[in-house]
C-alpha cells in the first residue's frame, strides 16, 4: 500500500460517483510543444505509474506549460493551478465544464523532474481532496504523503532502470 489507511488518498481510491459513460478514468495530456522531448517522456512515465497504482475515476485534463511559475487570480506565482467546479452533493459527471483541470509550469533548466513531479502530484491531492468533497478553508495537504509517493515513484523507477540494464 502506497499511502495509509485513513489518508484522502486511500479514500479517494474507494468514492463512488455517478460519471457517464463519456468520462473515461484517466489523465488527459497535453504539451505545450516547448518542452523536451525527454521530459515529456519522464512525465507520461509518471502519469501510466499513477494510472497503474492509484484510481482516476474522473477524467483528469492535465496542461504541461513550457514556463517557470504560473501566476494565480491573486497574482502570486504558483507552480500549478487546479480548477474544479464546486459541488454540494456528488452530481452525476457528464459535463466538459465540470470536469477538473491542472495547469503545471515545466522548465528543466529551473527545477529538477522531480521538483515538477513534487508540485504535480500536489495538485492530484487537490483533485483528491475535490472528489471527496473535501475542499474548504482548513484543508491542508499531508506533505508528507506526497513526498513519500514521489519517493516510491523513483525507487520504482530506478529498479525499472536497473533491470533493464
Amino acid at each position: 500500500m502506497l499511502v495509509s489507511k485513513n489518508s484522502l488518498w486511500q479514500k479517494a481510491q474507494t468514492v463512488e460517483l455517478k460519471i457517464d459513460e463519456g468520462i473515461l478514468p484517466e489523465f488527459s495530456l497535453w504539451f505545450d510543444k516547448k518542452i523536451p522531448e525527454n521530459t515529456k517522456k519522464e512525465l507520461i512515465d509518471f502519469v501510466v505509474w499513477m494510472e497503474d497504482n492509484f484510481r482516476i475515476p474522473i477524467t483528469l485534463s492535465v496542461e504541461f506549460e513550457y514556463r517557470h511559475y504560473l501566476v494565480s487570480k491573486k497574482g502570486e506565482r504558483v507552480g500549478f493551478i487546479f480548477y474544479w467546479s464546486d459541488f454540494s452533493p456528488y452530481p452525476v459527471f457528464g459535463i466538459n465544464d465540470s470536469l477538473p483541470l491542472i495547469r503545471l509550469p515545466v522548465r528543466t533548466e529551473y527545477y529538477t523532474i522531480e521538483e515538477i513531479l513534487s508540485s504535480f502530484l500536489t495538485a492530484i491531492a487537490y483533485y483528491y481532496a475535490w472528489l471527496c468533497n473535501e475542499m474548504h478553508e482548513e484543508y491542508t495537504l499531508d506533505e508528507q504523503e506526497i513526498e513519500d509517493i514521489l519517493q516510491k515513484h523513483l525507487s520504482n523507477k530506478a529498479k525499472e532502470q536497473q533491470g533493464a540494464l
